[in-house]
C-alpha cells in the first residue's frame, strides 16, 4: 500500500492543489481525471519521486518499485531496441556480477577469523538473499514478448534507437517499465502515437499482468476498459471515486448538479441578509439583528462549482486556435506553434513541449519576459 498524504504544491504565488491524501491499494486502476492544467501530470511526478512538493508526503514500503512513463521522454541512441528494452534487468544483472566477484574473493582470502572478512560473509548472504528470491525467468524471452506486444518486429530488435521517431522510443521505455514489474505504475497518455492493436496488447497486460496502476489518457475507451477507480483533481482538490471511468462522468454531473442547487441557494440567501442589513442598519430596534447577520455574512464559506473539464477540446474535429501562456493547458492539444516576435510570425511544426525544448524553456512565460528585454 502506497499512501499520499497532505500533499500541497505551489510555485509562483500560486496554489495548484492543497492538502490531497489517499491511499493506492495492491491492484488499483486508477484514471486520474481533470481539465489540463489541474496538476495532474504534477501529481504523478511527485508520487514518482521526480519532483518535490511543497507540503507533505508520499509513503511506501521500503522494497516498493514505483516505475513513471512521463509524456516526453527520450532513450539513448547508443544501443539496440533489444538492448535498451533489457536494460529493465540491468540491476539484476549487476546483483549476479556483484555476488560472483564477492564469491570470488572469499575464495581467495585466508583471514577467516577477522572483521573484514564476516562483513564480507554478510554482504554475500545479504545480496545472495535478495538475488534468489526474485522470481527466475527466461530474460531474453520476456523482453521479445513485451517488444512484439508493442508492435516492434523482430528485425527490429537489432537496429539501434536511433532510428526511431521519439512515439517508438517510448514504447521502448514502456517495455522497459512492464518488464520491472513494479508495484505501482505510473502512465501519462502512454496511448500516444500507438496503433489499435498495440494498445488492445497494453490494455490486456494492465488488466491481467500489472499490480497497482495510475494513468492519465484522453483516450476514453481505453481508460473505461483498465480502470475501476477515477480520482479527480479539480480547483486544488480530489475527489475519489470507487467507479470507472463512464460511471464517474455521471456521478460528476450529479456532483456538479447539487454544487449549482447549492449555489443559487446560498447566493439567494445572501441577498436576503444583505437586503435586510441594508434596510434595518440605522433602526435601533434592529440592531442586534443586523449585527448578527452582518458577523454571519462575514464568516460564510462560498460554495465553489467545481471547473469542467475542457478535453472534450480533444475531439473537436475541426481546425482550432488557441492563445494561452499555459504550458500543460496547451500539452496534447496543439500540434503546431505560431511564435509572435520582432514584427515576424514563425511557424514550429511539432507539440507545445518540442517548441519549448527548441527554445530550451521550461515554460512560455520565459519567452514572454525574454521579448520584454
Amino acid at each position: 500500500m502506497i499512501s499520499v498524504d497532505g500533499l500541497t504544491v505551489e510555485f509562483g504565488g500560486t496554489t495548484l492543489f492543497k492538502d490531497i491524501s489517499f491511499v493506492i491499494n495492491d491492484k488499483d486502476r486508477i484514471a486520474l481525471m481533470g481539465k489540463n492544467g489541474a496538476g495532474k501530470s504534477t501529481l504523478l511526478k511527485i508520487i514518482a519521486g521526480v519532483r518535490t512538493t511543497s507540503l507533505g508526503k508520499i509513503s511506501a514500503p521500503k522494497d516498493a518499485v514505483i516505475a513513471y512513463l512521463p509524456q516526453h521522454l527520450m532513450t539513448e541512441d547508443n544501443r539496440t531496441v533489444f538492448e535498451e528494452a533489457a536494460q529493465a534487468f540491468a540491476e539484476i544483472k549487476e546483483m549476479e556480477v556483484e555476488i560472483e566477484a564477492l564469491n570470488l574473493e572469499m575464495s581467495t582470502r585466508t583471514d577467516y577469523e577477522s572483521d573484514s572478512y564476516y562483513t564480507l560473509i554478510e554482504q554475500v548472504s545479504a545480496l545472495s538473499e535478495k538475488f534468489y528470491a526474485i522470481e527466475e525467468i527466461n530474460y531474453d524471452a520476456e523482453v521479445e514478448k513485451i517488444l512484439i506486444g508493442l508492435g516492434f518486429k523482430r528485425e527490429d530488435f537489432t537496429r539501434s534507437t536511433s532510428e526511431f521517431s521519439g512515439g517508438w522510443r517510448m514504447r521502448i521505455e514502456l517495455a522497459k517499465i512492464l518488464l520491472k514489474k513494479p508495484d505501482l505504475i505510473l502512465l501519462d497518455e502512454p496511448t500516444n502515437h500507438m496503433d489499435i492493436e498495440s494498445i488492445q496488447w497494453l490494455e490486456d497486460f494492465l488488466i491481467n499482468s500489472a499490480k497497482a496502476v495510475i494513468l492519465i489518457s484522453h483516450d476514453r475507451a481505453f481508460v473505461d476498459n483498465i480502470t475501476t477507480r477515477t480520482i479527480e483533481v479539480t480547483m486544488g482538490r480530489i475527489y475519489d471515486y470507487k467507479v470507472n471511468y463512464s460511471q464517474y462522468l455521471t456521478l460528476r454531473q450529479e456532483r456538479r448538479e447539487q454544487q449549482l442547487k447549492q449555489f443559487e441557494e446560498q447566493r439567494r440567501m445572501i441577498a436576503d441578509n444583505q437586503d435586510f442589513i441594508d434596510r434595518f442598519k440605522g433602526t435601533y430596534s434592529k440592531t442586534n439583528q443586523v449585527q448578527s447577520r452582518v458577523k454571519m455574512l462575514e464568516k460564510l464559506t462560498l460554495v465553489e462549482i467545481d471547473e469542467e473539464d475542457n478535453s472534450a477540446l480533444l475531439d473537436f474535429d475541426g481546425t482550432l486556435i488557441l492563445v494561452s501562456h499555459d504550458r500543460d493547458f496547451l500539452s496534447g492539444l496543439v500540434t503546431k506553434v505560431f511564435e509572435f516576435g520582432n514584427k515576424q510570425v514563425k511557424e514550429h511544426l511539432g507539440d507545445i513541449h518540442s517548441f519549448l525544448q527548441k527554445k530550451r524553456m521550461d515554460t512560455l512565460r520565459e519567452l514572454e519576459r525574454n521579448t520584454q528585454k
